[in-house]
């Protein structure tokens, strides 16, 4: 049996690391432990990294060392990190144009739309429902 395929926004990867207030921080682990224990494959754009890193660098709580640490440890990972290409990006600035959103968020559908996966977010009003993209809020994924 394959194993379930699912693109995952910078949102969620934010929990992983700043536990602090986080809710549906459960369901964020699950989704990574999950990943590591093989069961599903977690797809994101290299872009995740940088939205992730970003968000956490800002959270004040969270000292240097451990946002470097973090940093590392996304790629022990292992997702799979989908370059961006022009063809990737082309459908990012059609997205973010029809649907009012921004690239970055446009990125994520692009993407789940491109290797015909969910979405799985923890931030939906700012995903947008298109054609071939099953939008997952965190609190409603499941395995």
């Amino acid at each position: 049996m394959a194993r379930q395929s699912l693109v995952l926004d910078a949102s969620v990867g934010v929990k992983w690391f700043s536990a602090t207030g986080e809710g549906s921080l459960a369901q964020a682990l699950s989704i990574r432990d999950s990943h590591i224990t093989g069961h599903i494959l977690i797809i994101v754009p290299e872009l995740f990294y940088y939205e992730v890193a970003n968000a956490i660098v800002y959270k004040q709580s969270i000292p240097l060392a451990s946002i470097q640490a973090a940093a590392t440890s996304m790629f022990d990972l292992g997702m799979e990190a989908v370059p961006l290409d022009a063809g990737l990006l082309e459908t990012s600035v059609k997205l973010s144009r029809e649907l009012s959103i921004t690239i970055y968020d446009s990125c994520y559908l692009a993407l789940a739309q491109k290797v015909v996966c969910p979405l799985v977010t923890a931030n939906p009003r700012h995903q947008k429902q298109v054609p071939g993209c099953d939008i997952i809020p965190i609190e409603k994924w499941r395995i």
